[in-house]
């Protein structure tokens, strides 16, 4: 009887405390889902328990459909850590080692005798990073194109994030077990653990709480980002799964249920450097370790760990590109610990004051993108992803209190300077671009090919926002739109061969001729485009 009086007094003394976390969560998420910065689910639990759980947003923003704790969502690299299970599970039963080597399940390939499969787990194999979806239609297709890179240094003595690798540790996942590989991560973690939300080739799925993926989502704006037409990117990021799946998951690996201890336990160390060990992140919160995997791509953000020492498992994932994850965990990091915080106040700025912030600022060596819409200010530098920014002012903006844009005015009130505080404490001052940009089209279909300079389209007097070209011939091949002769600033097609997004497929010139080509950027969030034979 004591016995059970002592576990009630815990739990009335705990309760509280978690509920204090709970409401202050809620703050926190909510204070960035109505500054239209987040967008997606969360789960947060401490020694088992789920302390919170709550969903954002639109899962369908056409059809204002809500998110909610069953939204599926592509977590992207999270997918990594199923992957190495699997081979962790085929090392535990005998059906191949860590140290066999890569020569051993493909002999042609070029120093494949000094790569292990525990070097392909942690990114130390120096095999390229480079899963372009034109050679990763199948094994043999891109087998034959990852080989005949060079590495990017001698396996076992450096670091470097790859893709690629565990492209390689899917199919030789299929080598041993005679099953594709998502069959075997089905067989042998989704059903065991009852993941049934959770599964691959997510532009099949039909289920209604299928969270679709955006490059831009505001309340009257939306655009989805690029839906691959594969399941790409294969064994290091083809999964989609919901919060509470990946709790099941989490709950599984901490009980051994999939794994042994020392296996986990050999999973969790670092492997050469101390940020990654085999298939999964190793980082620290307050000096206490913490272990799982992000993910990110086209529309989506996953970020999925656990705090060892204290049984805190987090599960945040996202199907907005501007969702501002990374800064909205620190946070919430703080609230876990009872740590001080502070919720940035968020400024309301009109439209109108944000279209004077538009422009290309650059400097030296780089352009800043800074475009507006429905509410949102964009940043976007370089090959870096796209980020909304948090207005602070009618001038000043961050991502987090260590990367912040102030913008400044001129003697007249004209804003022409963009003054940029990075993370490292590098400061640069970038000019606007006073000169006059333009779009153009660039490929093996124009004359000046890939490696060229865009091929300018015209800008129509009456409306600014209306680019072409008429009558101007074309060869077979392909095309992309770009912006200012920058690779970090493209538009393609998605994969329903009619709607653009960023950074998407080349538009297919299937034959020679006289072509006339349209850009209407009237609606920058979803550009409209046309590319028509001339008529004579």
């Amino acid at each position: 009887m004591r016995s059970i009086l002592t576990c009630i007094a815990l739990l009335l003394a705990v309760h509280p405390l978690f509920s204090q976390k709970s409401k202050k969560l809620e703050e926190l998420f909510s204070t960035y889902e109505k500054a239209g910065l987040f967008n997606g689910s969360v789960l947060i639990a401490e020694k088992g328990k789920i302390i919170f759980e709550k969903s954002y947003g639109y899962r369908n923003a056409p059809k204002k459909e809500k998110n909610t704790n069953n939204s599926l969502y592509r977590v992207f690299s999270t997918t990594k850590m199923f992957t190495a299970i699997v081979i962790f599970q085929l090392e535990e039963q005998g059906k191949l080692s860590l140290n066999d080597k890569l020569s051993k399940y493909y002999p042609d390939f070029p120093k494949g005798d000094s790569i292990t499969i525990a070097n392909l787990l942690s990114h130390t194999s120096g095999i390229p990073n480079d899963t372009n979806s034109e050679y990763t239609v199948d094994e043999e297709t891109f087998l034959q194109y990852i080989s005949a890179k060079p590495l990017n240094f001698s396996p076992g003595k450096d670091w470097d994030y790859s893709n690629s690798g565990y492209y390689i540790l899917g199919y030789i996942i299929k080598k041993v077990t005679g099953l594709n590989y998502d069959q075997v991560i089905e067989n042998n973690i989704l059903k065991p653990l009852k993941m049934d939300h959770s599964g691959f080739h997510f532009n099949n799925v039909t289920d209604e709480n299928k969270a679709f993926g955006y490059e831009f989502l505001s309340d009257n704006l939306s655009n989805e980002a690029l839906r691959f037409k594969t399941d790409h990117p294969f064994g290091a990021g083809a999964m989609y799964s919901t919060v509470e799946d990946l709790f099941r998951f989490n709950e599984a690996l901490k009980n051994y249920t999939i794994l042994k201890k020392e296996t986990l336990e050999k999973a969790f160390t670092p492997y050469l450097k101390d940020h990654y060990g085999l298939g999964f992140q190793i980082s620290t919160v307050f000096d206490k370790k913490r272990v799982g995997h992000d993910g990110g791509g086209p529309g989506y953000r996953s970020r999925y760990y656990r705090v060892l020492e204290d049984d805190i498992c987090v599960i945040v994932i996202s199907n907005s590109e501007l969702s501002h994850t990374d800064f909205i965990l620190p946070l919430a990091e703080k609230i876990l610990y009872n740590k001080p915080y502070r919720i940035p106040a968020i400024a309301k700025v009109s439209a109108e004051d944000l279209k004077k912030l538009e422009g290309v600022y650059y400097t030296e060596n780089s352009n800043f993108y800074i475009k507006s819409s429905d509410g949102r200010l964009v940043f976007k530098e370089g090959s870096y992803p796209r980020n909304a920014l948090l207005p602070k002012s009618k001038t000043l903006f961050q991502l987090d209190e260590k990367f912040t844009c102030t913008f400044q005015p001129d003697q007249n009130g004209k804003i022409e300077t963009l003054v940029i505080h990075f993370w490292d404490g590098t400061v640069k001052t970038a000019k606007r671009n006073t000169n006059n940009l333009t779009w153009g089209i660039i490929g093996n279909a124009t004359p000046n090919g890939w490696d060229g300079k865009d091929i300018p389209l015209q800008t129509d007097l009456k409306n600014p926002n209306i680019h072409f070209l008429r009558n101007y011939k074309l060869n077979k091949g392909n095309l992309k739109f770009r912006f200012n002769n920058d690779w970090g600033y493209s538009l393609g097609l998605n994969n329903d061969d009619k709607s653009i997004a960023f950074d998407s497929y080349d538009f297919p010139i299937k034959e020679e001729g006289m072509y006339d080509i349209v850009l209407d950027m009237t609606n920058a969030v979803q550009p409209q485009y046309s590319i028509k034979k001339s008529v004579q």
